[in-house]
């Protein structure tokens, strides 16, 4: 069974951008930050190896003028996140900035506390000062838990008011660790299985 699920996953299909219109579509980029891919307690070198992947990603939308946020987790202290994960992107460190490669390339960079970006103030905010976004483009880490939370959240959000959305996830930008009994391909699988039976759009990548 697990093998006909990641047969169906990696067959899906490429979305091109030129099939969004670029005033409605923003990308939105997770957790591309040191903390996750250079160093720290949660650094990753799966996390690291989409970097190409994300860049290109960038690249196309740039080119297309399409908006570019990207979430960075950044936690005080008394976290209580941490009772849960160990240590990690504490605020005024370089675990919390986002990596060299894309920094310059972000129109917005929004700070978050949870594994959910969508409850971040400033993420809020953007969404209401641009209503006319119906077209999520979303890359990064983890793939099971803070894209994951995103996406189901914000998927759910825009179906809870009743308007069209398409929340897409290019699985060639996508990655999660491996640890323990937190194996990266089964847990990719799986998340992927279940944002996309949640109405996320899974893309093989974004030409």
């Amino acid at each position: 069974m697990l093998s006909e699920i990641r047969k169906y996953i990696y067959s899906a299909p490429s979305v091109r951008l030129s099939e969004l219109k670029a005033s409605e579509t923003v990308l939105v980029i997770v957790d591309m930050i040191n903390g996750f891919v250079n160093e720290g307690a949660l650094a990753s070198p799966r996390i690291k190896n989409i970097i190409p992947e994300v860049l290109e990603l960038v690249s196309k939308c740039q080119k297309k003028n399409i908006n570019i946020i990207a979430f960075a987790d950044c936690h005080k202290e008394n976290a209580i996140e941490f009772e849960s994960f160990p240590v990690h992107c504490l605020e005024n460190t370089s675990e919390s900035e986002i990596i060299d490669e894309i920094k310059d390339k972000i129109s917005a960079v929004i700070p978050k506390n949870s594994t959910n970006g969508f409850h971040a103030p400033e993420f809020q905010k953007l969404l209401e000062k641009n209503p006319q976004w119906e077209n999520f483009i979303v890359c990064g880490d983890c793939t099971d838990i803070c894209v994951h939370n995103f996406c189901i959240t914000l998927k759910t959000y825009f179906n809870q008011i009743n308007r069209n959305s398409r929340i897409i996830v290019p699985l060639n930008a996508v990655e999660t660790y491996d640890g323990g009994i937190h194996n990266a391909d089964f847990m990719n699988i799986s998340a992927l299985m279940i944002m996309n039976t949640n109405g996320i759009e899974l893309a093989k990548e974004i030409d």
